[in-house]
């Protein structure tokens, strides 16, 4: 709600206030009419777009990368032309490399210049690519790249309900610890229609215990307790240490020596790479992700927004399941 306030009026009015310009007295006029203006102009508008978009293309091209999933040509020029708009850098390197106020003052003027004309490049170039070649925010895939299987899926509810909600997650990510009380909501609105199924996508990057977290679950499934383990780790999602797990594991009864070999040996971390490859097949990104059916929800995961997204999914066919053996995993 606050979002658009702060991004388009508090910041911009910020940082035109302390950027330590007095356009009174001829000061504009000057800029206008000085070469250094228009020189940091081409810098940071013609300079960031060429620049940042040929390395990134030829870096590509030339096998040293490639463009993440859903993301086109023309939308890395975008980018490249919106990274003009980036002042504050250029504005602390201008005190450092003039002493001349007149200069100094030359130079802002041709960043807040920069400022506008890199945005309209950036809106003129995203265009162009949406128009001419398809590029849009929806390029990423929205289909479920691996049915649900009630052989290998970890499914809470009956295994033949109607309606099918996927979660791609991380136990040590805060948002899907959030929303685990909204799908009590979601399940207590849909009772045995609703089959849910939970995936991993560990982000380590942001989560260094994520991973442990997900084979902790996994060893607790092969005792058959893995929703109660799944429960646990969201309860507990500043706590992931191995001692931690060992300690859960305890608690509900498990085997502890066998969990702990488990774990240890790595004995599932083939499945959880393969429900990250099947994230990043779907075109999730982030935790939680949900599918609805074989679609992927693309909005909020609060209970009200999941429960009106499943409501307009009855009636829809699903694929069929590729084993006739149906259970509870």
């Amino acid at each position: 709600m606050l979002h658009p306030w702060t991004s388009y009026v508090i910041v911009p009015i910020f940082a035109l206030a302390n950027a330590g310009v007095d356009l009174r007295g001829g000061v504009l006029a000057d800029a206008l009419a000085s070469p250094l203006t228009w020189a940091v102009v081409v810098g940071l508008v013609v300079g960031k777009f060429a620049g940042i978009g040929s390395f990134t293309l030829g870096g590509a091209r030339l096998g040293a990368g490639q463009l993440p999933q859903g993301v086109g040509p023309g939308q890395i020029l975008g980018g490249a032309a919106l990274s003009g708009i980036g002042f504050t850098v250029a504005l602390l390197i201008i005190h450092l490399a003039f002493e001349d106020e007149r200069l100094q003052q030359e130079a802002t003027v041709g960043v807040l210049i920069a400022v506008v004309l890199a945005a309209a490049l950036g809106w003129v170039v995203f265009q162009l690519a949406a128009r001419l070649h398809g590029e849009t925010t929806a390029s990423l895939p929205i289909r479920l790249a691996r049915p649900v299987d009630p052989d290998r899926d970890h499914i809470r509810g009956p295994a033949t309900a109607p309606l099918t909600l996927v979660e791609y997650g991380d136990y040590e990510c805060p948002f899907c610890g959030r929303v685990t009380g909204a799908l009590m909501e979601v399940f207590e609105h849909f009772g045995d229609e609703l089959r849910y199924v939970f995936r991993h996508l560990p982000l380590p990057d942001v989560h260094p215990h994520a991973e442990l977290a997900a084979a902790a679950a996994e060893a607790a499934g092969a005792q058959g307790r893995f929703w109660e383990m799944h429960a646990v780790l969201f309860a507990h999602q500043d706590e992931l240490e191995l001692e931690d797990l060992a300690g859960y594991a305890g608690k509900l009864e498990l085997d502890v020596e066998e969990f702990l070999r488990d774990v240890d040996e790595q004995r599932h971390a083939a499945r959880i790479r393969e429900d990250v490859a099947d994230a990043e097949a779907s075109g999730a990104r982030g935790t939680p992700t949900f599918f609805v059916g074989d679609t992927r929800h693309i909005g909020p995961h609060d209970a009200r927004s999941l429960i009106a997204a499943l409501e307009g999914a009855r009636g829809q066919v699903w694929p069929a399941p590729p084993s006739s053996r149906w259970g509870t995993a």
